[in-house]
């Protein structure tokens, strides 16, 4: 892992991250039945200390200015006494004194010490596992089962423009973001006629370039290398940052937008198109070129377990269909970090291969587009910043263009408009995230659930548990880096344990319906600041969605489960705390899961530009413009009124539809 600034920490930091990093991952004695390969791994053998640094240089300045200070704290025994028990440093604990103190972080009363723990052992389980000291692989790989994907050649489907230079161009449109909403409007607008200029801040990265390692996938294709989190890491954000956006990295589940959702945000926004043929027709459409369909959904491991515990338990559940053509099964479950093979059809596979083949379309990636320009109310273009990828240069980049859409998420796009000092109150507002969070299975066979199509199986029996909200169960392909970070960590051994089982682990996935949104601001480097809580019925429904899929792990076989809590709770076939499954469904059900007391997740980042037709209640018309800013258009997941409750890659493509559509008209008012 290389790239972090240099001098990121101290030397009496650096000597406490080393403290922790060790306390995390210490060299086990083996016992009965482990694997010496594996607890013989230490820290340093993985240089976890200058890969964690290394990651915190590539954190805003904020959070690394936060980092430090908690780095400082754990070597004050004034800090340490009140939240441990242990009157000393952590520099000068002994080894079992700083696994104690750690635990006693995790379990804090005070929120801000819980997210402190939470940032370095997230940071430290994942690099453990994630990191190839030579290049190819790590030394924890093969005790757990785990083998990389086996090279494919690829051709990579787009051409890409680079900018050695201070450089001005023109063109008629200029779309930021090449993702699900910016790769469908580039591809109309290109079919009508219009030069379009597609700005990606991601990397270049296309088939060719995937090695699909996770480090490296993380670190290249995912916004923040991976790191995106609420402010107070309550929530962990996965979010596509690269050509083609989160249709390149993610489990290809597509899904249309329930007719009572489509009801719903109709009668909230004012927009009745959206429950009306012209919607249903951009669905048909968005799906027909993805060539979605159920003929390649096979199931693996991981599907077949949330498959065969539905049908025990009379759940109903549906086979998934998927925007896939030509899948290698040998090399799914991998395409998270990128498909080589171009079954996954993401827009670089679709939507912007099409925009070159039929249009004139610049695709530029490594390319941040800073703000807009704006003269009299109307755009006149944007100013970004260009790198070089080949040399690591930064050039200017202005592009003069009348019409400009924004397609570069829920959390960037409000972002790059705030930053251009566009005001609206309703602007970064009304976040959803979908909370989600998983419950793991251990079966006696091997499930591997890093191989194979990612998601083939959905339960969508409590998806109106509460009238329009509820939630689902899918599965989640795991590779050692996430199984590591999502698992709790009650000790050295204990975390040790669980991974050496990796490969008999099946992840099953509670995703909510959040009714309440959260907000994005900008910090002062006009950075994305994200802050969310769970309220009250996503916690009950992710309560009850965890019992469920521990339910759902027992009449499948698994012979033991667990769940993300910062407190243990298991549960073994065999014996132990709990009598009956039906004693521990009840137990969790209880169990907190807010504030970094159970691990949660977003992978589905929507609102923050909800379109409607009451301009104080919406950012966006009914056609993605900005309210009072003639050109400006938003065409991604930021126009939703609410929450979808499904993924929403096909209802994102089919709004960029209509968006494109119009612009494609010329009906800019």
């Amino acid at each position: 892992m290389t790239g972090g600034a240099p001098g990121t920490l101290g030397d009496a930091q650096r000597r406490t991250l080393s403290a922790v990093c060790d306390a995390f991952m210490p060299r086990l004695t083996p016992g009965a039945g482990d694997s010496p390969a594996l607890f013989g791994v230490a820290a340093q053998d993985v240089d976890l200390v200058g890969a964690v640094e290394t990651a915190i240089g590539m954190l805003s300045a904020r959070q690394r200015r936060e980092l430090r200070l908690f780095l400082d704290l754990l070597d004050s025994a004034l800090f340490m006494l009140p939240v441990t028990g242990t009157a000393s440093g952590i520099t000068r604990m002994a080894a079992a004194d700083r696994e104690t103190a750690l635990h006693a972080l995790a379990n804090s009363a005070l929120p801000v010490v819980r997210t402190g723990f939470q940032a370095f052992k997230r940071l430290a389980t994942f690099l453990f596992y994630a990191v190839t000291p030579d290049g190819t692989s790590n030394p924890t790989w093969g005790a757990i089962g785990y083998e990389v994907a086996s090279p494919r050649n690829a051709v990579s489907p787009l051409t890409l423009t680079r900018v050695r230079t201070p450089t001005t161009v023109d063109a008629d449109v200029c779309v930021i973001g090449s993702g699900a909403g910016g790769g469908v409007v580039a591809a109309q607008l290109a079919a009508a006629g219009r030069s379009v200029i597609v700005l990606e801040a991601g990397e270049p990265d296309q088939a060719a370039d995937f090695d699909q390692r996770e480090l490296m996938g993380m670190q290249r294709l995912y916004l923040d290398q991976g790191t995106t989190a609420s402010r107070d890491l309550g929530v962990a954000i996965l979010a596509g940052s690269c050509i083609g956006g989160g249709t390149s990295i993610n489990w290809q589940t597509s899904l249309r937008l329930p007719d009572n959702v489509r009801d719903e945000w109709a009668g909230r926004s004012g927009i009745r198109a959206l429950s009306g043929s012209a919607f249903t027709l951009a669905l048909d459409a968005v799906c027909a070129r993805l060539h979605v369909g159920i003929s390649e959904s096979v199931r693996n491991g991981n599907n077949a377990a949330l498959e065969r515990g539905c049908a025990a338990l009379g759940y109903r559940w549906t086979e998934i269909a998927r925007n896939s053509r030509g899948c290698d099964q040998s090399q799914c479950g991998y395409c998270v970090f990128g498909c080589r093979v171009g079954g996954k059809q993401s827009t670089a596979n679709t939507y912007l291969r099409d925009a070159q083949q039929t249009g004139d379309t610049t695709i530029i990636a490594a390319c941040k587009a800073d703000r807009l320009r704006m003269e009299r109310g109307r755009v006149t273009g944007v100013e970004a910043t260009a790198r070089d990828a080949a040399t690591g240069s930064r050039h200017a980049l202005r592009v003069n263009a009348t019409t400009v859409v924004v397609s570069a998420g829920a959390l960037e796009t409000p972002a790059f408009l705030l930053r251009s000092g566009v005001a609206h109150p309703q602007l970064g507002r009304n976040l959803y995230l979908h909370p989600t969070t998983a419950v793991a299975g251990r079966y006696a066979e091997p499930i591997r659930g890093w191989l194979g199509a990612p998601q083939t199986v959905l339960c969508d029996a409590f998806g109106e548990a509460r009238g329009n909200f509820g939630f689902r169960l899918e599965t989640a392909p795991v590779h050692p880096g996430l199984i590591a970070l999502a698992q709790p960590w009650y000790g050295a051994r204990d975390h040790r344990v669980r991974m050496q089982h990796a490969a008999h682990v099946s992840a099953i996935i509670v995703l909510t319906r959040d009714r309440q949104g959260g907000r994005v601001t900008i910090d002062r480097e006009g950075r994305a600041v994200v802050d969310y809580t769970v309220r009250r019925m996503e916690r009950e429904l992710l309560q009850e969605g965890i019992a469920t899929a521990a339910r759902v792990h027992w009449a499948a076989g698994a012979t033991e489960i667990h769940t993300l809590h910062a407190r243990d709770h298991t549960y073994r076939r065999s014996g132990g705390r709990f009598l009956d499954i039906d004693a521990y469904c009840a137990a969790v059900a209880r169990a907190p899961v807010t504030a970094n007391r159970c691990a949660i997740f977003s992978a589905h980042q929507m609102g923050t530009c909800r379109m409607g037709t009451d301009r104080r209640g919406s950012v966006c018309d009914e056609h993605g413009q900005v309210h009072g800013m003639l050109g400006l258009y938003v065409a991604d997941a930021s126009l939703f009124p609410a929450s979808s409750g499904v993924n929403p890659m096909i209802t994102v493509m089919a709004l960029a539809h209509l968006v494109g559509s119009h612009v494609a008209q010329g009906s800019v008012r």
